[in-house]
């Protein structure tokens, strides 16, 4: 099956775009939606499946090492998701500007996250597609907590609340306060990913670094990357001017952007 789905991708992505689309949601009905992918010694519920069919390069390598840090990190744990987990099937999209690296797609109640990426990342460094990759699977968790919380499930929140994971989380912060910052687009989900993931997004970051034998010398490297993506949130704006130039600046150097 699994070598039928890479020789589907392959063809399909040298098609042109407008047959692109339409096969891309054949290719996607054929991911499994309910069972998860049994691994040798791993234990595969709750977990977060990658599926690749991007067309760059060095992306295999990144995504074989990002999940294999993810499965020692908290995120595949039963707390933040449920039994099923989910899967994120990645897919190449030409964007206008390279101020836009990758966006999640969803629909209501399903088990798979389309992650759009865009071509500009074919510039960037194995770091900077883990970041992206790690920024993108904070939103599809965060999707999938508020699925469970809409659907009426009062455990989920309790759970994530005694986690561990809510350093930055008022103590009177509630179901309704998540749901509300999940309704504001963008900027209320990169306020929530901050507050409730973040010292955790930098650890994943690091795990994969060291996977990917591409450790970081300075331990601050990997938490000046993980900004990316969230310079509107309120612990971004706390930072001081001169770490908000260096964090720029780091960020488009790895991204391969010139400014």
């Amino acid at each position: 099956m699994k070598s039928i789905l890479i020789i589907l991708l392959t063809f399909f992505m040298n098609l042109p775009s407008s047959w692109q689309q339409h096969n891309i949601d054949l290719i996607r009905s054929a991911i499994p939606k309910q069972l998860p992918v049994k691994r040798a010694g791993v234990d595969s519920s709750g977990s977060i499946r990658i599926i690749n069919g991007s067309s760059l390069k060095r992306l295999p390598n990144v995504i074989r090492d990002l999940s294999l840090a993810l499965r020692e990190s908290p995120f595949h744990e039963g707390l933040l998701l449920d039994e099923i987990g989910f899967s994120i099937y990645l897919y190449d999209v030409t964007c206008n500007s390279s101020e836009i690296s990758a966006a999640i797609m969803y629909k209501a109640n399903d088990t798979v996250y389309d992650l759009k990426l865009s071509r500009f990342n074919q510039m960037a460094t194995d770091k900077a597609l883990a970041t992206t990759l790690i920024h993108e699977i904070m939103h599809c968790v965060l999707l999938d907590i508020s699925k469970r919380i809409r659907s009426d499930d009062k455990q989920t929140f309790a759970n994530i609340i005694s986690s561990g994971l809510n350093k930055n989380i008022d103590p009177s912060f509630s179901n309704y306060d998540f749901l509300f910052m999940m309704n504001s687009a963008n900027d209320g989900q990169h306020e929530l990913m901050y507050r409730f993931f973040f010292p955790h997004m930098v650890s994943l970051l690091e795990s994969f670094s060291k996977i990917h034998k591409q450790g970081f010398f300075d331990p601050a490297d990997a938490e000046i990357l993980m900004w990316s993506g969230l310079q509107k949130t309120s612990g971004y704006k706390k930072l001081s001017d001169d770490e908000k130039i260096e964090i720029e600046s780091t960020i488009l150097e790895a991204k391969g952007i010139n400014k």
